[in-house]
């Protein structure tokens, strides 16, 4: 597989040195684990780790090397770890708030051409959290398509009620229902994975991502699934890491674990391009701060109430936007707190340079 082929595709060569005289190979990442990654020239592949250097330069580790990241690496294929110099330049970062009320960011994967966002029709089916997958894919610049699992639990007319709600909800996004079981749909699901393309498939525990890639790769090369609890359809992790898998007609996906917490921050970007409908509906309303939520006259409530805009889409709207506003204003007193800290460190400081010199 040429570099071509595993995505290295005329933008990121367009980052290279055409003379190519420094040396270094041009790999991909395709996993990470603790302290060092796995990189490939899609020919083969080798371990390698960050230089001190690159390390020290990171501003977050939003900079450090993450699955489906090109990278420059010096001492590819040597007996010992490959040493990554540099990362070039994303075409999109997928990333999420991180667990619990710390206000950072975790990456999950880079240069992703199209996110499928799973859910299952079986236990587990949640709109909501399918709408915030959804935010967190279009924050990210990549192409959403929603893939509805366990077609096989729902009866046509049933599913077709389901897809006619998700058409009212997220309208303009490609939404496919497929089962894993009877295999209905799957074929076509299959079709939508591309030569030298990269993809990753994101949804919760149990939605079936791990047996759909099973079913894409083919009866050979399976990965390792893990039973799911029938009580509330939740699975168990069973990918531990994000890796990048090569498919038999050369598309690339990464493999992501499920996602327990879908946390928002600074997505307005991402949630006016979820809810365009709204936002549009928003620009024509007569209070220029608005805020959509109990005003008369409002052009979005008007909306709302009569039928054109589905009243739980309009809810979860006004959720989301509380949400990323609530995290925003987080920051600021974060970053404000600091400030007065550095201050009352300073004059501490100060004083004590004062008192030992006047001693």
């Amino acid at each position: 597989m040429t570099l071509e082929e595993f995505g290295f595709d005329p933008w990121f060569r367009s980052q290279t040195d055409p003379d190519g005289g420094d040396g270094l190979a041009v790999v991909r990442v395709t996993a990470v684990h603790k302290g060092e990654c796995e990189v490939s020239n899609g020919e083969e592949t080798f371990p390698a780790k960050m230089t001190g250097h690159l390390r020290h330069r990171a501003k977050s580790r939003l900079d450090y090397p993450t699955v489906g990241d090109w990278v420059r690496v010096k001492n590819f294929g040597g007996e010992d770890f490959g040493s990554i110099q540099s990362v070039f330049k994303r075409k999109s970062e997928l990333k999420r708030k991180t667990a619990g009320r710390t206000i950072r960011y975790q990456l999950i994967a880079a240069n992703i051409d199209t996110a499928f966002i799973m859910q299952t029709l079986g236990p587990g089916y949640n709109l909501q959290r399918l709408e915030r997958y959804l935010v967190m894919v279009n924050e990210s610049g990549i192409e959403p398509i929603v893939l509805l699992s366990k077609r096989d639990l729902l009866s046509d007319a049933q599913l077709e009620q389901v897809l006619a709600e998700l058409g009212e909800r997220m309208p303009g996004v490609r939404i496919l229902a497929f089962s894993n079981t009877d295999r209905r749909g799957l074929e076509e699901v299959m079709t939508l994975f591309r030569p030298g393309k990269t993809y990753c498939v994101i949804g919760s525990s149990g939605v079936g991502k791990t047996t759909l890639l099973n079913n894409l790769l083919g009866e050979e090369d399976h990965l390792f699934t893990l039973p799911v609890r029938e009580k509330d359809g939740k699975g168990l992790h069973s990918t531990t890491w994000r890796e990048l898998i090569v498919l038999g007609n050369g598309a690339l996906v990464v493999d992501t674990p499920g996602m327990r917490e879908l946390g928002q921050l600074d997505v307005n970007e991402g949630i006016n391009e979820t809810f365009d409908d709204i936002t549009a509906l928003a620009a024509q309303c007569r209070f220029r701060d608005c805020s959509h939520v109990g005003t008369l006259g409002c052009a979005v409530i008007a909306a709302v109430e009569n039928g054109e805009i589905p009243e739980a889409r309009y809810n979860n709207f006004v959720r989301l936007m509380k949400e990323a506003a609530f995290h925003d204003q987080s920051a600021l007193e974060k970053r404000d707190q600091d400030k007065k800290l550095g201050r009352f460190c300073r004059s501490v400081q100060g004083a004590g340079r004062k008192k030992k010199g006047g001693a």
